[in-house]
């Protein structure tokens, strides 16, 4: 008897878009130097192929998650992304610890939250105690 092939899913649509974003870049074919200036260069020719690009967003994305330090992503430089990265990252935060308030008060215990977000249990209670005690969370 021989067995089936394995039976792979399609990703979803949002899956699909996110996997291959830089296939669709408008950077796509362009020489790299353009996005990685020199100290003292303009990295106005980088921002204008950036400014037509369809995916934008998924690529400074891509930079601020993965704390790319070096070149133009998503039409910023690098400091402008640390500005952006330290709201994102509070964010973040604020919404993790929101679902984690949730499932607490749903009764899963704090092994469970923890497991769940990739925290030990401990990060799980210091945040539920940070809330209960400042009513906010985080």
């Amino acid at each position: 008897m021989t067995a089936r092939p394995p039976r792979h899913r399609n990703l979803a649509a949002p899956a699909r878009f996110a996997a291959r974003w830089r296939e669709l870049a408008a950077c796509r074919g362009v020489g790299l130097n353009l996005f990685f200036p020199e100290r003292g260069e303009s990295a106005g020719p980088a921002r204008r192929v950036c400014a037509t690009c369809p995916v934008r967003q998924p690529c400074m994305d891509y930079a601020i998650s993965n704390r790319i330090t070096h070149g133009i992503w998503g039409g910023l430089t690098e400091r402008e992304r640390r500005a952006l990265r330290s709201g994102w990252v509070r964010a973040s935060r604020r919404e993790r610890d929101r679902a984690i308030l949730a499932a607490e008060a749903a009764g899963y215990t704090a092994a469970a939250i923890g497991r769940s977000f990739g925290l030990s249990r401990t990060s799980v209670t210091r945040i539920v105690r940070t809330e209960n005690d400042t009513g906010r969370p985080g």
